[in-house]
């Protein structure tokens, strides 16, 4: 595989997995990754976007904050992922989306008792923030009931990481970043928190299945690990893997809440 600059970086966080479900004509809907709101809520087609008026405010970026409350903003995030798959809607069969499905998108039909599947044939370099994936293109799927979709981390690479994230924060008034890096096979399983209808819910409707940011720092009080020196900085530059009192253990701690942060929603745009 292609050695990919921006993996080589170290930062970033939180991760969105979209499935827009428009009506297209082509009874066909996008599987995307992205966690950037202002990404996944834009208008679908250029006619939306002339409704909106210049007194719309941006969405803000997504931030997320330490168990004491200290605030970061996601500046960048960046995986690979492999083995990305999830099962056929029921009663569909590969024929039916013939010529539709995107070009890296393999389709097995259910047999011996074993449901059809979809299923990405080659690892994604996602760039979460802008909702991008390398290589490029739309993964075109069946429109359908959709339960789960799953994928794991891994390295396309020795040297590059599985995930990275860089977070930008406000420390005795000025700007600092936290910069996290991993390597991982750990299997991510995005699923709703109730059942929804992708193809009865509108043609305005995306499906976003990513990671709860929320929940990246949980149980990691930076700032007091800042002020009691259990943290230090690297010039403007915060590394988890430093941490000792009650920050001990901190990079594993993120990335395990990171691994374990998969969600899967239906957001409509504005």
């Amino acid at each position: 595989m292609p050695s990919i600059p921006w993996l080589r970086a170290s930062g970033l966080a939180v991760a969105v997995l979209c499935l827009s479900a428009c009506k297209s004509g082509s009874d066909t809907t996008e599987l995307r990754f992205g966690i950037n709101p202002t990404t996944y809520m834009r208008p679908l087609t250029a006619e939306s976007s002339s409704q909106r008026t210049a007194m719309e405010s941006p969405l803000p970026p997504p931030s997320f904050r330490s168990n004491d409350g200290l605030v970061f903003t996601v500046e960048g995030a960046y995986a690979t992922l492999f083995d990305v798959r999830l099962e056929l809607p029921s009663g569909h069969e590969c024929s039916d989306s013939e010529g539709k499905l995107a070009p890296l998108m393999t389709c097995t039909d259910a047999a011996d008792g074993r449901p059809g599947t979809l299923s990405v044939r080659e690892p994604l370099f996602v760039n979460w923030m802008n909702a991008v994936n390398l290589p490029n293109g739309p993964l075109r799927i069946p429109e359908g009931d959709y339960s789960r979709i799953e994928a794991r981390l891994g390295q396309s690479e020795p040297e590059l990481s599985s995930f990275i994230m860089d977070a930008s924060f406000t420390w005795e008034g000025k700007r600092h970043l936290l910069a996290v890096a991993f390597t991982s096979t750990a299997a991510l399983r995005f699923e709703p928190r109730g059942p929804f209808d992708i193809a009865g819910s509108g043609e305005n409707t995306v499906v976003v299945g990513g990671l709860d940011i929320t929940t990246w720092l949980e149980g990691i009080p930076v700032a007091s690990c800042l002020a009691l020196g259990d943290l230090t900085l690297d010039n403007t530059i915060l590394r988890l893997e430093t941490g000792t009192g009650a920050c001990a253990g901190a990079a594993e701690r993120v990335k395990q809440n990171i691994e374990t942060s998969t969600r899967m929603h239906l957001a409509s745009h504005r």
